[in-house]
């Protein structure tokens, strides 16, 4: 691996860990704060994804790693009642908030097994946990999010 190569990785690295510190440097505390720190986190997971079943090695882990510290991160910003007019979180997060948490639970550990699987170079096992992701994705927004209208 060339320098130039070795640097540009580590830049993006650096940019990766930045994004994810980034979108949680400041602690929220208000419904305000809490619903646009949880908007940010899952944009930056949306971007960090956006064509990762094509990714493979230091492009993967990285991907992944945003992921997996958001997922570890988003039950916290769901604080009982924190819903505002930008917010599209339903109600029933807070009364099923084991079965709510339990999604990125699952979400974070798939993306901790890609993690592994892409410094491995296992494909398979880094595919698999990318469609896991994206199915707990789904399962969050088609339980827990409200219906878009438009």
């Amino acid at each position: 691996m060339t320098p130039k190569k070795i640097a540009v990785l580590a830049l993006a690295g650096l940019l990766s860990v930045t994004a994810v510190v980034g979108v949680f440097a400041d602690t929220p505390s208000t419904p305000d704060q809490l619903v646009a720190a949880r908007q940010a986190a899952m944009k930056a997971d949306g971007k960090a994804l956006r064509g990762s079943d094509g990714f493979t090695g230091d492009k993967a882990v990285a991907a992944l790693t945003i992921v997996a510290a958001n997922y570890t991160k988003l039950p916290s910003l769901f604080v009982k009642d924190s819903i505002t007019k930008k917010s599209v979180a339903l109600p029933i997060i807070w009364t099923q908030f084991d079965d709510f948490s339990a999604i990125f639970k699952k979400g974070a550990d798939a993306a901790t097994a890609g993690i592994a699987a892409a410094k491995a170079g296992d494909t398979a096992g880094y595919q698999a946990a990318i469609k896991t992701i994206a199915s707990t994705c789904n399962e969050c927004h088609n339980t827990y999010r409200a219906k878009d209208d438009t």
